[in-house]
């Protein structure tokens, strides 16, 4: 993926009387404006590409500022005389963007409040063609798109109020090529705006292909724009400025479910199980509700067509739950392949925890990750003591130093049972454990689970830890039974199906 951020336009808001250097590297709460920028849209991950001034780079060693905020990777684009708009700017870039490659093209005055990385995974799940992301306003300075029910773009204007769907200056296209072509099209008909070629307009010669161009809403609080120093004074004295989004302790928990609901179905219920109502909550809503803590975010693998069924729900949960929802295309070959579907979602260094979504457990979800993080756990697997030794579970043996030496499969190596929650402190190592493990075709009867990448941890010599509740923690929900004892205990009527 290739992120282009165009830093090159002359500013009349900053001055050059008034400052002294170039708005790139004016200080917004005591760091350059761009490495703000930087900072937001570096957990997407990708090849960064910025075009700027040739000047700003002679005097002010703007592209070595680039590289230390942005890593080695860098290309910087200088340019030597003005464009005629953003438009242009992002054409200079051609022999790196004009490609099958996934573009993102993003404002440098700007931070977005949320994660960009599910949003991103939202566009790419959803396989539009291109995305923009929108917030609620009605000034004539940005720009807008008209979108239809399903969120579909059939317009876009600039500098033209034709909706109350402003544009957040953060342009996603499937395919760089597509860009590049629909941008010199815009020239080519003289589409321009005040003399000036900007991005917003390009949409529409993707419209007129038939292309889909997704709108992906935030709330107005969640955009924040440095386009004038008044703007920049504002947010420091509010302090407005978002956490960077790769904390390294910002949660990321996948729930698989794109399952068939085969036992729900046999038993009468129209609705896929995760989305059946319990007690005026859906399921997912359930275990949404349990595994929540401050700063998680949750990405939802489900069925392409579940969610077209559900599509008034999934809205609904978007807008309650920091959620995102990626469609899962049939069945795969287990639950560890379907996780790796969620691509781009997967944090690199923050940590991730993948869950089931017919589960409720009575536990302390901060506690579970601090205790990962605290012991410098590459892993840490949640338990409960089964003295049955049941082998409906999946079970972990650990050795002399309390660390996890094996995890089995249907196989009780101990009397650790595997509660179906597990944590790994690198998103990107469980990447790397998991795609051992498939590329040795480990697998269990004929699928790939979660639990047995920790086996390939343990290879790989990755402390890997246990952390225990009691076995009375754990409520299941995933069969009609398990459904109606929940409810018997809550002292709750049954559903229908």
């Amino acid at each position: 993926m290739n992120i282009l951020i165009p830093i090159a336009a002359e500013d009349t808001f900053f001055p050059v009387e008034e400052f002294r250097f170039p708005k790139p590297l004016i200080e917004v709460a005591g760091k350059p404006m761009i490495e703000r920028v930087v900072e937001n849209v570096r957990a997407i991950g990708g090849r960064m590409i910025f075009v700027v001034r040739a000047q700003d780079v002679r005097q002010h060693s703007l592209d070595s500022v680039l590289r230390l905020i942005g890593g080695p990777e860098v290309v910087t684009v200088p340019l030597r005389y003005p464009t005629q708009g953003a438009a242009c700017s992002c054409l200079m870039a051609i022999d790196w963007i004009d490609n099958d490659e996934p573009l993102i093209i993003c404002n440098g005055d700007q931070v977005i409040d949320g994660d960009l990385n599910a949003i991103v995974a939202s566009m790419r799940g959803d396989a539009v063609d291109a995305g923009v992301v929108t917030f609620p306003s009605v000034h004539p300075r940005w720009s807008y798109v008209n979108s239809d029910e399903q969120g579909r773009v059939f317009e876009a204007a600039e500098k033209r109020v034709i909706s109350r769907r402003a544009v957040a200056g953060f342009y996603y296209f499937a395919r760089g090529r597509d860009f590049v072509r629909a941008a010199l099209a815009m020239i080519r008909q003289g589409a321009s705006v005040n003399d000036a070629y900007y991005i917003a307009p390009s949409l529409n010669q993707l419209v007129l292909e038939g292309m889909r161009i997704g709108e992906y809403g935030i709330a107005a609080d969640r955009y924040h724009s440095f386009y004038s120093p008044q703007k920049i004074r504002e947010h420091e004295r509010a302090g407005l400025l978002p956490v960077p989004t790769a904390d390294d302790r910002a949660l990321t928990v996948v729930i698989p479910m794109a399952g068939a609901g085969s036992r729900f179905a046999a038993a009468g219920y129209g609705t896929p199980k995760p989305f059946i109502d319990i007690a005026g909550k859906t399921m997912i809503e359930r275990v949404l509700d349990n595994l929540s803590l401050p700063g998680v975010r949750f990405v939802l693998m489900a069925r392409r067509e579940h969610l077209e069924a559900e599509a008034a729900t999934v809205e609904r949960l978007k807008q309650r739950y920091p959620v995102s929802f990626i469609p899962v295309e049939g069945l795969s070959e287990g639950a560890a392949c379907t996780v790796l579907q969620a691509g781009t979602a997967i944090p690199d260094d923050g940590p991730l925890m993948i869950a089931n979504c017919d589960q409720l457990v009575d536990f302390d979800v901060a506690a579970f990750v601090d205790d990962c993080l605290q012991r410098g756990l590459g892993g840490s697997i949640l338990c409960f003591r089964d003295a049955a030794r049941d082998p409906k579970w999946s079970f972990a043996r650990t050795g002399p130093d309390g660390l996890v030496a094996e995890v089995r499969e249907k196989v009780a190596v101990s009397d650790l049972a595997t509660v179906g929650i597990y944590l790994f402190r690198r998103g990107r190592d469980f990447v790397t454990w998991a795609v051992d493990m498939i590329a040795r075709n480990d697998r269990t009867n004929n699928e790939f689970y979660v639990c047995p990448v920790y086996n390939h941890a343990v290879t790989r010599r990755a402390p890997i830890g246990v952390y225990e509740i009691p076995a009375e923690a754990m409520q299941g929900l995933g069969t009609p039974e398990d459904l109606r004892i929940y409810l018997r205990r809550r002292g709750e009527a049954g559903t229908r199906p």
